[in-house]
Parts: C-alpha cells; structure tokens; sequence
C-alpha cells in the first residue's frame, strides 16, 4: 500500500510513497547555528537505508528536478490504524537541533530525536515487485503493524 502523495508546506518538497514491516551509517546530531553535525551517542541507532532504497531516492531527486542537496527526512507521526504513522518526505533545509542525521549509499538521512525514539535500528528498502512497488521501513522496535504496513505500534 503507499500514501497519497501530500501537497508539501512551503519550503518543503514532495512526499514519497512509504509502507511499513540493521548496515552502517553512524547518525549525527545537527547544529542549526552551523549546519554542522556532531557524532551521536547511540552507535547503531538512526534508520539504516539500502542501497536500493537509496538508488530510487537518488532517481526520485533526479526525476523530480530537486537539488542534489536534499535531504531524505523519515520520522513517525501519530495516527494510523495501529498508532503511528511512518513519514518519508524530502527536506531542502536539513538537519535542525532537533535531528540526527546522516548518509549512507551518497543519500543524506534525517530523522528527528522524538522519530528516532520509536525507529532507532530500521531499515528502509525498497520493493520493486508490480503489486508492491514502494519504500519500506522494516522497524525492530514495533510491536505490530497494521494489515498494510503503514503504520506500528511501538
């Protein structure tokens, strides 16, 4: 299953079609005063990106004519079925106080502290199958998820 495709906020870009079920990439604290990034304190932790996953978000910037520099934010929302609700969308700003950042296959990751909580350790890849053509975040710490993988609980 895959979101319909949200009409972004202004200085945002477009959402990306997600659905729901650990490599390398060490996360890093973003500093908005600097733009810099400081390593993080929970090695391991952050979501892991495929490197397939990566090669459609790279074909999706190229597509969509967004800049080289955009960052990839995923984090979880409230809602869904079963409690949260996972977000995949591309962010020209990058990482704030508030995120832990990081690159992984030439693709720049964010993900806010708050998301991280409930997604440290999942991956995201992607299906290219006909029937189930889309991103997925395959999320260790949920405790379930709902029938179309869209949304867990944690």
């Amino acid at each position: 299953m895959t979101h319909e495709p949200k009409t972004p906020a202004p200085g945002t870009a477009t959402a990306m079609p997600v659905t729901g079920a650990p490599a390398t990439g060490a996360p890093t604290t973003g500093s908005p005063a600097t733009g810099a990034a400081a390593t993080a304190t929970k090695p391991g932790r952050g979501v892991q990106v495929t490197e397939r996953a990566a090669k459609e978000i790279q074909r999706v910037i190229h597509d969509h004519g967004l800049p080289a520099t955009s960052w990839v934010r995923v984090g979880a929302k409230g809602g869904g079925c079963s409690g949260f609700t996972y977000v995949l969308d591309f962010d020209p700003n990058g990482p704030t106080e508030f995120d832990l950042a990081f690159e992984q296959h030439g693709v720049k990751i964010v993900i806010d502290k708050k998301s991280e909580f409930f997604m440290g350790g999942t991956t995201l890849d992607f299906n290219d199958g006909l029937l189930d053509r889309g991103f997925v975040f395959k999320n260790p710490g949920a405790t379930g998820t709902c029938g179309c993988g869209t949304s867990f609980s944690a």
